[in-house]
């Protein structure tokens, strides 16, 4: 065999090892959603940038997330709010912790 072929082979398996595992990447995609569809039209991404924000862990998310979805009138379940916890982290907060 040749060298090309053992060089797209590992090419392949590296990249492999970057892609996000299915599931995570429809976790984050399901909570871009639903922040874009139900939060981000009162929540513009700069409270979620801001150095003066008051959320210090992901429980502290969670519960603010949980919160505004109960008073937007929005019947979210854990995992809609893992989704949005899941995508919000990823993005913007980088707790240790994850969600899911």
């Amino acid at each position: 065999m040749s060298i090309n072929f053992f060089t797209g082979l590992l090419a392949a398996l590296f990249l492999a090892t970057l892609a996000p595992e299915p599931a995570l990447a429809e976790n984050f995609q399901r909570g871009q959603e639903l922040y874009g569809n139900h939060c981000q039209a009162c929540h513009a991404n700069l409270v979620h940038l801001s150095k003066n924000r008051k959320v210090n862990s992901l429980s502290e998310l969670r519960k603010r997330v949980t919160s505004w979805a109960t008073h937007a009138g929005e019947n979210w379940g854990d995992s809609e709010v893992d989704d949005v916890l899941f995508y919000l982290n990823r993005t913007f907060y980088h707790f240790k912790e994850e969600p899911l």
